[in-house]
């Protein structure tokens, strides 16, 4: 019905010949075809404008047809990476901006896909709102090469593939379909890319569809993660073993007989981290962070560490984890498991009374878990539901004095402005044919912050003791926010009851803190954290110290999850090559020194990609479960408002839009400065923050897509 709308409307401006009111554009539709609501073709004329099929003139705001033949500005062309909707309209970014200031319609698209690096040119036009109409003169870079898909074999003996990525908008023709059958999920490798079609090979069949784990399986593909490990990385695996030689006796410090325990998740196969804390007196606590030494197994430039470059992270999914080691290394060699012994690198604090760390040392060692410790355990006896009763005095101290411990770092953090973002974390449960039956949202308790506080402590403190060595290092940064995109936080947030004491100038991760402080009686504390996520610039890796504004430190890195993160496990190989051993890494360090930036690069690259990979298994599994509520009714919030409806988000993080057509019978505008949708009639507005109660309408698993209508507006909050 929409694509009828969209040709009608288009037809009815260009057969008027001149620019037209929109309301008069609406009325001239509806005479033609009176199976159409208003807001349905109100709706519609925004989603045409919004794509640059229409334009609004900015004098008279009427409506005419968006792109004439337009000539090319070919004084200067441009680099940057092009974004492409379902639609196939595009946006282009330049390289080194984060906010996006070119459209591309389609017929200027020349090829371009999603994720391309492309050069491109202005057209000699007035800008539409803030984007400049453009036109992509070549492809430089295809950011995509491989596509998944569900086969279907006709009768005919012809095929179709149904692409998942909704945003490749070239068909694709195969080279060759024997042996496929329908229903079949299959990655594609593209090697010919035309005007109006792409060429592809197949080069894996994932599955059926209907086989367990193939749709989460093809999300993986689809985001171009090889799950599997080739053979080599895996012989060159199978070939370690935890050897402790009297070599490694004699390099490394033997802490055995320390009670270190490890606190981790009851799920958790893999340990990175253990720890050891000691009250010394009341103004001092000595905290001992172990790191699985996994540089001593993983050597460099060998195929293994090629590998886990590649890889970047693990990533962790909701039936699955694919992890950047293989399993003999990620859950046994290199894991600290209890009462056997393992190699770390470990780093020792003095840290005073009030949260100063006041001596640092780093040395090789070996050590021995006394206890596995889950997070639900050491809650549980921090509440007083458990007295640990099978664990020694020893341990059940060392406990005691880490949570004092912890609850000073606790208030040393917040003193120096870190800022802490409560954003609820979803847990889906499946059966065991895949289907999520459950979605509830993570608890943290004292244990998680605690373990949180000592590897932020460790963290900055082997940042610090490399800066006074003067190393190339690995540095996790993060910058502070745009200055535009804090100034819609604060105004939307102020509609909110949000109150915002400081200038926005000159901002301090400190005064950010502080409004949390201010403000933590506010009942939209949810939605706020989440819009002030959103308006933060993105954690990187970098071998520049830039500083991290969220955790408010000028020292940062990541150095306590080797297993699980390459940059760690750069930041460990750093201290063998300038410190432990470094004669035996003397003609290693320059050329690993001279690509150290990349190795930042690559793994910044693939940890966006991880995180990608597992929002979008999140948003189908959301999909998936609410195919089974169509029809219920639910409360939630408006978590965003556009001018094609609003994004409603209920307790359990699911989220779904109510387009204008299902807000009721009602005419609406949308305020651009103020982002709120009014209604004419009713008055109503939707802004953020507003509570209603929705009925799902629909839910599509492929897409990913959730759709309700509005029961009720129960008021802003």
């Amino acid at each position: 019905m929409a694509a009828n709308l969209s040709e009608l409307i288009e037809k009815t401006v260009k057969e008027d010949g001149r620019p037209i009111p929109k309301g008069v554009l609406i009325h001239k539709v509806l005479k033609q075809n009176k199976d159409f609501k208003c807001n349905e073709v109100d709706k519609q004329i925004q989603e045409l404008i919004k794509s640059g099929i229409l334009k609004v003139l900015s004098k008279s705001q009427k409506i005419v047809t968006g792109y004439e033949t337009a000539e090319v500005d070919n004084s200067k062309t441009y680099v940057g990476t092009i974004s492409v909707n379902a639609k196939g309209s595009g946006f282009i970014t330049l390289d080194g901006k984060q906010k996006c200031e070119y459209f591309v319609y389609r017929t200027n698209l020349n090829g371009a896909l999603s994720g391309d690096k492309v050069e491109f040119a202005l057209l000699k036009k007035e800008p539409q709102k803030d984007l400049r109409d453009s036109i992509v003169l070549k492809v430089i870079e295809h950011g995509k090469d491989f596509y998944t898909g569900l086969i279907t074999i006709n009768s005919d003996g012809s095929y179709t593939v149904k692409l998942d990525d909704e945003k490749m908008y070239l068909p694709v023709k195969l080279d060759d379909i024997h042996g496929l059958v329908t229903g079949q999920k299959v990655l594609i490798k593209i090697h010919k890319y035309e005007q109006d079609a792409a060429y592809g090979t197949i080069s894996r069949i994932i599955g059926h569809a209907s086989d367990v784990g193939v749709d989460i399986l093809s999300i993986v593909y689809d985001n171009g993660v090889e799950p599997d490990f080739t053979q080599d990385v895996l012989e060159y695996a199978r070939n370690i073993t935890l050897n402790i030689d009297e070599t490694q006796r004699k390099i490394r410090k033997d802490l055995t007989n320390l009670p270190i325990v490890t606190i981790d998740p009851a799920t958790s196969k893999d340990f990175d981290d253990a720890i050891y804390v000691k009250k010394n007196s009341d103004d001092e606590y000595f905290l001992s962070v172990s790191i699985a030494d996994v540089s001593h197994y993983v050597r460099y430039q060998s195929v293994l560490d090629e590998a886990a470059l590649k890889r970047g992270c693990s990533i962790y999914l909701v039936d699955r984890v694919i992890p950047m080691l293989p399993h003999n290394l990620s859950d046994d060699i290199c894991s600290l498991n209890p009462d056997v012994e393992r190699l770390t690198i470990t780093c020792d604090m003095l840290i005073d009374k009030t949260g100063k760390i006041k001596d640092i040392k780093v040395f090789p060692a070996i050590i021995k878990s006394h206890r596995r410790f889950s997070y639900d355990e050491v809650n549980d006896y921090f509440d007083g539901k458990s007295k640990l009763e099978k664990d020694t005095d020893e341990v059940k101290v060392m406990l005691n004095d880490a949570l004092e411990l912890h609850k000073i770092l606790d208030a040393e953090k917040h003193r120096r402005g870190y800022i802490s973002f409560e954003i609820p974390e979803p847990i889906i449960k499946l059966d065991d044919k895949g289907f999520p039956i459950e979605i509830l949202t993570r608890k943290l308790g004292r244990a998680q912050n605690m373990i949180e506080n000592f590897m932020v402590a460790a963290n900055e403190a082997i940042t610090i003791y490399a800066n006074r060595k003067k190393w190339p290092f690995v540095y996790r940064i993060h910058d502070k926010p745009n200055e535009d995109r804090l100034a819609v936080f604060a105004l939307e947030s102020k509609k909110l009851g949000f109150k915002i004491t400081t200038e926005l100038e000159d901002i301090t991760s400190k005064d950010i803190s502080q409004w949390l402080e201010d403000n933590k009686d506010n009942k939209n504390l949810d939605l706020i954290n989440l819009m002030l996520l959103r308006s933060m610039a993105k954690a990187k890796y970098s071998i520049e110290n830039l500083g991290h504004f969220g955790l408010a430190l000028e020292n940062y890195t990541h150095f306590t999850s080797p297993i699980r993160r390459y940059p760690d496990l750069l930041v460990h190989r750093i201290f063998w090559m300038y410190e432990f051993q470094k004669n035996e890494y003397s003609s290693n360090r320059d050329s690993f020194a001279e690509q150290l930036s990349k190795f930042c690069d690559m793994s910044s690259k693939n940890e966006l990609i991880a995180i990608k990979c597992e929002n979008d298994v999140n948003a189908m599994k959301f999909a998936e479960y609410m195919t089974k509520h169509i029809g219920e009714e639910f409360e939630g919030f408006v978590s965003a408002v556009s001018n094609f409806g609003v994004f409603v988000e209920l307790p359990n993080t699911i989220e779904g839009m109510i387009k204008l057509s299902d807000l009721g019978n009602d005419y609406f505008t949308y305020n651009e400065k103020t982002k709120q949708l009014i209604g004419k009639k009713s008055g109503i507005i939707y802004s953020l923050g507003s509570k209603v109660i929705v009925k799902v309408l629909a839910a599509n698993k492929e897409t990913r897509k959730i759709e309700f209508s509005l029961v009720k507006f129960l008021g802003n909050r």
